[in-house]
């Protein structure tokens, strides 16, 4: 189990580097009209994202295990995140500026909270370095030859980690009220203003790991 999650663990905190959903919790949070329910009413859209890309990298793995030796699949899978990570951070190197995170509507109405989790959903979709992470470790979970209860401790990890810029904010506030606000409110505001370099160490270190560790796992298949 210590050498699976010594593979996705990095991913998942990889994956949980994401300003944007961090920046729209704590602003979320800062509102006046039911602050607490539509903060976890976008951690559920953003949920229900990563169990569909999980759903689907494990399909993927599924497909890998069919094969003599699913290591190359798991390679190939890992060398083409790692090209995919490359991209984004091109992209975010030519990039100038980035819009300031949008909260869910004010409006406390059932459909509000729709939108709220609609929201939450549409930003983890659309979180395309995160998912490029995340899909890599999942898969990595699925080929795994560790129990099926090691694998299942693993899936929780990753997914929780991931997860935890969406449901972190929301339950820090929870747990400890108003003291909470000062520290994320720092964090918003270092995260919003370090965004493009943070952006590009994220896509461009983790490309390089994920390439070498996918050429490996090639080579030496």
């Amino acid at each position: 189990m210590g050498s699976l999650l010594a593979i996705v663990i990095p991913l998942a905190l990889g994956a949980a580097l994401t300003p944007t959903i961090i920046g729209v919790q704590l602003v979320t949070l800062s509102s006046a009209v039911r602050p607490m329910a539509r903060a976890w009413t976008v951690a559920a859209g953003c949920a229900v994202v990563l169990l569909a890309v999980s759903a689907l990298a494990l399909l993927v793995a599924g497909i890998s295990n069919a094969l003599d030796d699913p290591s190359p699949a798991g390679g190939i899978v890992k060398l083409v995140a790692g090209l995919l990570l490359a991209g984004l951070g091109v992209r975010a190197l030519r990039r100038r500026g980035s819009a300031e995170p949008t909260p869910p509507p004010e409006n406390a109405g059932q459909s509000r909270l729709r939108r709220s989790f609609a929201l939450g959903a549409g930003l983890m979709a659309t979180n395309f370095s995160s998912l490029v992470l995340y899909f890599p470790a999942m898969h990595a979970i699925g080929i795994s030859d560790a129990s099926t209860g090691a694998r299942a401790v693993a899936f929780l990890l990753v997914f929780s980690i991931a997860l935890s810029p969406a449901w972190g904010p929301p339950a820090v506030v929870m747990a400890l009220g108003d003291r909470a606000r000062r520290p994320l409110d720092r964090l918003s505001r270092v995260f919003t203003s370090h965004r493009r370099a943070i952006a590009m160490t994220l896509c461009f270190g983790f490309a390089a790991l994920l390439v070498v560790v996918g050429l490996n796992e090639l080579l030496s298949a």
